[in-house]
């Protein structure tokens, strides 16, 4: 036994604020946010675009984008340590050995075109010296995901796999570590209807599996009623509603959120008649 206290709580955001400088101007992209997630716990942000929940996520993973900050302030806690006033070096340890992994919505732009998948693969489990090892791991990570014939898979270029297939290699990417949570900032946005079904599907037999937490970015709510326990609504920045899955679908409080809701209904009824 090592000793260490259970974490009931895997992360916790408090106050977090990111304000941005835009052509002179401040803008208050994430403005004083509180958020939990606990181990093994699905948790959804929901917001339209512009809402800054992906500003967010990658506040949180210390992955935000060349920008010039006005103010990047609050609490972040990963496992009872400061996320925020990590160095470099312990947050890359972090990333690379049970943290938290993310995963982006437009793969293409994440994995590189000049390189298999063996060798993308093995890049991230480049904690196992043995060659043969990074090969059973890679082909067990690609099972993991819902993938087939791995020895081929492996073999290929980004280019020659479909969207979905692309996304599931970056979910197996992001699974090398065995993080405790699994960041996914709109994974299904670009694929087709089939294949968001396929996908969400992963998530949630990984979710159930391994135990893994999970934070779900995304504008879709049907989404969010498939895999998500906990719900956080932004708008304007803020968080505007936290509440259970069930609870936020059934009685929401907040009129955004249930304008949202309202909006997704008539969508879902349009296509239904298409």
């Amino acid at each position: 036994m090592s000793g260490k206290p259970a974490v009931s709580t895997l992360l916790s955001a408090r106050d977090v604020k990111v304000h941005l400088r835009v052509h002179g101007r401040i803008v208050k992209a994430v403005d004083g946010v509180d958020l939990d997630v606990h181990p093994g716990q699905c948790v959804g942000i929901v917001g339209e675009s512009g809402s800054g929940k992906s500003t967010l996520g990658r506040a949180m993973t210390r992955l935000l984008p060349n920008v010039e900050l006005a103010e990047l302030s609050g609490a972040v806690r990963f496992c009872g340590e400061d996320v925020l006033a990590m160095a470099p070096e312990a947050m890359r340890a972090l990333r690379r050995h049970r943290g938290f992994s993310m995963v982006f919505q437009d793969p293409l732009s994440y994995l590189n075109p000049t390189l298999r998948i063996d060798r993308q693969l093995a890049e991230a489990l480049r904690h196992l010296a043995d060659r043969n090892a990074v090969r059973q791991r890679s082909e067990e990570l690609l099972r993991q995901v819902g993938l087939d014939d791995t020895a081929r898979i492996l073999r290929l270029y980004p280019h020659e796999l479909s969207g979905g297939m692309r996304q599931r290699v970056m979910i197996a990417m992001a699974l090398a570590p065995d993080p405790q949570m699994l960041v996914a900032d709109e994974p299904t946005t670009a694929l087709d209807a089939t294949v968001q079904y396929q996908v969400i599907q992963t998530l949630r037999r990984l979710n159930k599996e391994r135990n893994l937490a999970m934070l779900i970015i995304t504008h879709d709510l049907g989404m969010v009623a498939e895999l998500c326990e906990h719900v956080y609504v932004m708008h304007g920045g803020k968080i505007v509603e936290s509440a259970d899955v069930f609870t936020l679908f059934d009685a929401p409080r907040n009129d955004y959120t249930a304008s949202l809701l309202a909006a997704a209904r008539r969508l879902h009824q349009t296509r239904s008649l298409v």
